[in-house]
């Protein structure tokens, strides 16, 4: 591998990483969202990164005279693994218009950033899918190990089910009426469980959005001051949740997933027209944030241009996580 020699090339040579590097660091964070609702674990020095969770305290009512049983609390973990490194390659010839143009540079470092920031969401809504279709947890739990305080298998019922509703007939995943109501019914059975409410986020799709848009309950101001304006087609809330347009909601099978198998989307969740999360909801882990870098091979006497970041996400709380599916 060569590099320039003089310092006049060195230093357009650094412009030219600059100007890549700048553009894809900043369509990545344009384009994707989810790092504004999750936390990202950094995972250093192993792979796996391992999440604690506590079971649900029992209460007991003390009765005079008689000594109280002390009750152990059970203890578990869950835990997601960081293996794939997902990179994105350009390679051009010695004299190209990567050298001569900024444009194609800016360009090029803008897609990159584009397709790494898809691929990224796409992952975490795939993840929130799963976690929607979990049941209870007791013992066991996909990614999950059994609790490990005192070898129980309960979590005293600490750790609800997912939430999924099937709409009833087909379109009604374009009527504002059905789709209100179908948040509504996921929301409400959150609610009824303890669930902490401030930071849901509601996740629909464009189609969705705009059938959504024409719900008086969420535009009209008599209804709803300043939440929405038809005209602009835009809204910011429902049931009290930030509700955000993606298109990133899986809509097709993908049986061989880069990441892996755990991330391979079925037939019936690739229905899944709406979402609902917490930041809770899922346990995301990165061993190599994005990074960008161009070089030149002397042998091949090319320039290749990389992005690369390497990351996992996995269900944390189920009883977080809320999927609405179209009817058949």
């Amino acid at each position: 591998m060569g590099y320039p020699t003089d310092s006049t090339n060195l230093s357009e040579f650094a412009d030219m990483i600059d100007q890549y590097g700048g553009s894809v660091d900043s369509q990545f964070a344009k384009s994707s969202v989810m790092r504004e609702f999750f936390a990202i674990n950094q995972v250093t020095g192993t792979d796996t990164l391992v999440n604690s969770r506590v079971g649900r305290t029992t209460l007991k009512a003390l009765v005079a005279g008689v000594r109280p049983d002390a009750a152990k609390t059970n203890f578990g973990t869950v835990s997601v693994t960081v293996d794939t490194v997902i990179l994105a390659r350009d390679s051009r010839s010695m004299l190209n218009e990567f050298q001569t143009h900024i444009n194609a540079r800016m360009e090029l470092g803008k897609d990159h950033g584009k397709e790494i920031g898809k691929f990224f969401d796409e992952a975490f809504l795939i993840q929130g899918i799963k976690a929607a279709g979990y049941n209870a947890l007791a013992g066991l739990q996909e990614g999950t190990a059994a609790p490990t305080a005192n070898g129980a298998t309960s979590y005293n019922g600490a750790f609800g089910a997912g939430k999924s509703y099937k709409l009833a007939a087909a379109n009604d995943e374009l009527d504002a009426a059905d789709m209100y109501a179908a948040f509504e019914a996921i929301v409400q059975k959150m609610e009824e469980e303890d669930i902490d409410l401030s930071d849901l986020i509601i996740f629909v799709r464009p189609a969705q959005y705009n059938a959504l848009i024409k719900n008086d309950f969420l535009v009209d101001t008599d209804f709803s001051s300043g939440n929405g304006d038809r005209a602009k087609n835009t809204f910011k809330s429902m049931l009290d949740c930030r509700v955000v347009k993606t298109n990133r909601i899986p809509n097709a099978v993908n049986a061989s997933h880069m990441l892996g198998a755990n991330y391979n989307v079925s037939a019936n969740e690739a229905k899944c027209v709406g979402l609902v999360m917490s930041p809770k909801s899922l346990l995301v882990g990165e061993t190599i944030p994005l990074q960008s870098k161009v070089w030149f091979n002397d042998e091949e006497k090319s320039w290749f241009i990389d992005s690369w970041l390497a990351f996992g996400v996995a269900p944390n709380r189920a009883d977080t996580s809320g999927a609405i599916y179209i009817a058949g």
